[in-house]
């Protein structure tokens, strides 16, 4: 499988663990939403793909080639991962046709500018190229993020709750874009989450993670139906506990 492979990836702050044998796989095209309570890991898996982290132990690939594990550690810029922050990370001086062309520096001017074009194209915002990100919406700033991490064709996707600072009707549609030109790029997505609903609209699966171990992967339907711990049903929605003893 080519995409995201993170293999019984561990880690940890100052001896603290922050993840605990995680295995997760995201697969060309796909995504995959991370979900899970506040610090339960989500932000650190991440953070370990994209390369800003080691992990402790464990193995991760993208692509079907291993940037991380033992010694080895591919930085950020070769990692072939495109990456939205949950504050966007715009450079405020910088038009947002700058903005996009940031990370494609290395490419000939003709190519920069192709390739400019055509992720404001896939957002719908190649008539805001020269204006700059004081003069955009909050919706108009994500989808210029969005652009920018997808400008250089990355292999994996990587989206720190990208929609937590949008109120609730622009969330909604931002979201639905963002599903859109997600799936017509065709990377393999991971997508960081605390709001089951989110979760549910926009991952092909979603990967439920607790106290930095995943407790159950598979599609909406099955973790909401389907739950494989009393967390997991309670995460997902409202619960009724009934106390009983099994007999023989």
């Amino acid at each position: 499988m080519s995409g995201l492979e993170v293999r019984d990836v561990h880690h940890a702050y100052d001896g603290v663990p922050s993840l605990r044998g995680v295995t997760l796989a995201v697969g060309e095209g796909e995504i995959v939403a991370l979900l899970g309570p506040s610090g339960c890991g989500k932000s650190t898996l991440l953070r370990l793909s994209a390369g800003l982290e080691r992990p402790t132990a464990g193995s991760i690939a993208v692509g079907g080639r291993e940037v991380a594990g033992g010694r080895l550690h591919v930085p950020p810029e070769r990692r072939g991962v495109g990456m939205v922050f949950q504050d966007f990370a715009l450079f405020p001086h910088l038009t947002v046709a700058a903005n996009v062309a940031f990370g494609l520096a290395d490419r000939p001017a003709p190519e920069r500018r192709s390739r400019v074009e055509e992720a404001l194209r896939r957002v719908g915002m190649e008539a805001w190229a020269e204006r700059h990100p004081h003069q955009l919406s909050g919706g108009e700033q994500q989808r210029v993020a969005l652009a920018r991490a997808l400008a250089p064709g990355p292999a994996v996707m990587l989206l720190d709750e990208p929609f937590s600072g949008l109120d609730a009707e622009v969330r909604r549609r931002v979201r639905d874009e963002t599903r859109a030109v997600l799936e017509r790029a065709g990377a393999a997505t991971l997508l960081v989450t605390h709001d089951a609903e989110e979760a549910m609209q926009l991952g092909d699966r979603i990967a439920l993670l607790a106290d930095g171990a995943l407790v159950q992967v598979g599609a909406a339907e099955d973790l909401f139906f389907r739950p494989a711990t009393a967390f997991a049903a309670g995460f997902l929605g409202e619960t009724t506990r009934l106390d009983g003893r099994v007999a023989a």
